[in-house]
């Protein structure tokens, strides 16, 4: 079975506030973007290891407080594809 994330495929808005102060956080993109092989923080060896479907764990994606500038891990639990 293979599963989809709905926020990187549009199907769910990001709904998630911040803990500090209670705004709406941004999305930031994917972590996986930001730890990928060709990111700037990390060499290609660092992440071979790195999952390139999606798992029925889900995904996780960088938000951004627009407010306190502060950055989160949010997770996006996984739908399973039609």
């Amino acid at each position: 079975m293979s599963y989809i994330c709905p926020l990187c495929n549009g199907l769910a808005p990001l709904t998630a506030a911040c803990p500090d102060c209670g705004s709406t956080l941004e999305h930031a993109g994917r972590k996986q973007d930001y730890t990928g092989p060709y990111s700037p923080y990390g060499s290609a060896d660092q992440y071979n290891s790195v999952i390139s479907s999606l798992q029925p764990e889900g995904c996780e994606h960088v938000v951004q407080c627009p407010h306190c500038h502060e950055a989160y891990i949010y997770h996006v639990n996984a739908w399973p594809a039609p």
